[in-house]
């Protein structure tokens, strides 16, 4: 019996397209190795027989929401693999050295020979009270309201949507005026920090998406029932407040509060350990067997901009501690903390950052779900107590 099998058999053996048995891949469901002199790679088959003998249910193929036992639904849009992110096929890490948010997006809208920035923007409504999130939300609302053109969801129109959604959580998060330079100049500008363009852009990219986390399902769920992209990104916005999301980030700033130089790190992460807590930043996400490819981009860019920033010598001690203590790599709302502290941004940099590039991969997956026909809809397995 073969050890290893080809991509094409290992699909074919579960049913299933070459681009969901990557998905299992990147869940670490099924193991892959290089193939000796050639740039394909080859899957266990042990693993492929494991997995088929657990009698997944198979997704129908007219199903708009392709739920399996693992919550799959196949898109073209971000593909995380042996420890890497990719754009359309393309390397977030390489994206991140040089690529603006506005030429992800159209990589991500697969808008290349249309430019959906070229249109001035929207109305803009500018909240002045409430937390930075609940101004983005309330904004986009009214915003949403006034917007005729957003109703056209052919893939452009959808496109020239969220570039106009884009500009207005800009403004919102940044006070900058509406003008034509791109994103990350635009919000260094607004937030008066003139050398941080870089760190800005660099951050918004990696932060674009993310393959299918929980916010960007209730998003795809918004899209499938027809809301228009302002309802489907401000769905998303919502789901992002709590303590796994803008609450972590805010958890790893209090983190580095409490260390404050990197003589208390020891101090500090023992009351952690003792406390019997996790400590902010720190621990794999289930798709990556190592560090988080966001992380090690985010503070590659961090220490070329200022590779003796006080915040970077913070950070450095806080990775060897954490090392030494629990043998766990940082994460991506470590390195935006830091990317944001080395910049020097405000408070609200790191929320404000994650949601404006993230709006870009929502903005991609309401494209991708519109084209789908059908109702995205799961169907719950009822545990609970039988009719008589």
């Amino acid at each position: 019996m073969k050890i290893f099998l080809t991509a094409t058999e290992a699909a074919a053996e579960l049913g299933v397209s070459v681009a969901t048995l990557y998905a299992y891949v990147s869940r670490g469901m099924i193991t892959s190795e290089a193939k000796a002199g050639s740039r394909s790679r080859l899957y266990r088959a042990d693993d492929v027989r494991a997995l088929r003998s657990r009698h997944i249910e198979r997704p129908r193929t007219n199903d708009p929401l392709l739920l399996t036992g693992q919550g799959t639904i196949e898109s073209r849009l971000t593909l995380i693999s042996e420890g890497r992110l990719f754009y359309r096929g393309v390397d977030v890490e390489e994206l991140a050295r040089h690529a603006s948010l506005e030429s992800v997006a159209t990589l991500l809208w697969d808008q290349q020979g249309d430019d959906p920035f070229a249109e001035p923007g929207g109305t803009v409504v500018r909240p002045k009270i409430g937390p930075l999130l609940s101004r983005m939300i309330s904004g986009l609302t009214v915003a949403g309201d006034q917007d005729v053109a957003a109703h056209d969801h052919s893939p452009a129109g959808t496109a020239r949507t969220g570039a106009r959604i884009l500009r207005h959580l800009v403004v919102v998060a940044t006070g900058a005026a509406d003008h034509e330079l791109p994103i990350h100049a635009v919000m260094a500008a607004g937030w008066q920090r003139p050398k941080a363009p870089e760190i800005i852009r660099a951050a918004l990219v990696v932060s674009a998406d993310h393959e299918l986390t929980k916010t960007t399902v209730a998003v795809r769920i918004a899209a499938s029932i027809r809301a228009s992209p302002y309802r489907a990104v401000t769905t998303g916005l919502a789901c992002i407040d709590g303590p796994w999301h803008a609450g972590l980030s805010e958890r790893v700033a209090r983190l580095f509060d409490e260390i404050d130089q990197p003589k208390a790190t020891e101090r500090v992460l023992a009351a952690y350990m003792r406390r019997g807590e996790d400590i902010p930043g720190f621990g794999l996400l289930p798709v990556y067997k190592d560090i988080d490819p966001r992380a090690r981009a985010l503070l590659a860019v961090a220490r070329n901009h200022a590779p003796g920033h006080p915040a970077l010598t913070l950070a450095d001690a806080v990775m060897r501690g954490v090392d030494k203590l629990t043998r766990q790599q940082p994460n991506y709302f470590f390195a935006m903390v830091t990317a944001c502290r080395v910049a020097e941004l405000p408070d609200d940099a790191p929320l404000a950052l994650f949601a404006i590039g993230r709006a870009v991969g929502w903005i991609a997956h309401v494209i991708e779900q519109y084209d789908i026909p059908k109702l995205a809809r799961a169907r719950a397995r009822y545990v609970g107590v039988l009719p008589t």
